[in-house]
């Protein structure tokens, strides 16, 4: 991992969808997210991208090694990624490096390993049209630093998740969306994995022990369907950027 005082090492993976459009997504998905990080985060951050269809899948032990945040966004070709490559980094998130689900990776054999989840929808999703469903989020955690200079926003149209997620208790809610066309909510939290963690902790004895803390920061945040511009709203890339800084544990 690198050191506190050199920017922090971003890989934006994405596989390569051919659904989203090149009109809204010249460089794709993981081409608008790294450059949103490089021009906020100038100084601080260093994206580079990787994709499915890059040799060996764009995971690869070397790249890993040199990688402190790993951003991940999937859809349609979950099932193409190799349990090798998915347990690649699965490994190196519990080892402690950063790890970033956005939106449809709640599917991806990485996020689901990680957390040891099905990430099932279980409040179902919807793609609607004329009108389209608009997100409505809510800051819940204005104090942790994935929040900071982010207010409760709107996007105008995006995809609906609806909860209950199926995914392990969060150690923090950061953000609730709210879809007003069928009244859904869905979360965005932040929660740690790995060496650190004491798997056969409960309560503890007082005092405010706790489990501990795992050496992987984890942060799933929801917006980011393939045919919605999202990835160029200001407050998504301000969330992201945060996101990276707190997954790299320097915030």
């Amino acid at each position: 991992m690198a050191d506190n005082n050199a920017p922090v090492r971003v890989l934006v993976w994405d596989e390569a969808p051919s659904h989203a459009p090149k009109s809204l997504y010249p460089k794709s998905l993981n081409g608008a997210i790294a450059d949103g990080l490089n021009e906020d985060g100038a100084g601080k951050i260093v994206a580079a991208t990787a994709n499915l269809d890059d040799p060996s899948q764009g995971i690869t032990d070397g790249a890993l090694a040199n990688t402190d945040v790993l951003i991940w966004w999937g859809h349609a070709r979950h099932g193409q990624v190799s349990d090798e490559t998915a347990q690649k980094v699965v490994k190196a998130v519990h080892a402690g490096m950063g790890f970033i689900a956005l939106h449809s990776a709640h599917y991806s054999k990485t996020f689901r390993g990680v957390l040891n989840c099905t990430g099932h929808l279980k409040g179902g999703w919807r793609e609607a049209e004329n009108p389209a469903d608009t997100e409505e989020i809510r800051v819940c955690a204005p104090k942790h630093p994935i929040c900071q200079g982010v207010s409760d926003f709107t996007l105008p149209a995006e995809e609906m998740y609806g909860a209950p997620f199926d995914v392990p208790p969060a150690l923090v809610v950061l953000f609730q969306s709210y879809f007003p066309l069928g009244g859904e909510y869905f979360p965005s939290f932040a929660v740690t994995v790995g060496e650190g963690i004491d798997p056969k902790f409960t309560s503890g004895p007082g005092g405010g022990k706790g489990q501990g803390t795992g050496a992987g920061r984890v942060f799933y945040f929801r917006p980011g369907h393939e045919t919605y511009p999202t990835y160029f709203d200001a407050n998504v890339r301000r969330v992201i950027h945060n996101g990276v800084l707190w997954c790299a544990h320097r915030s």
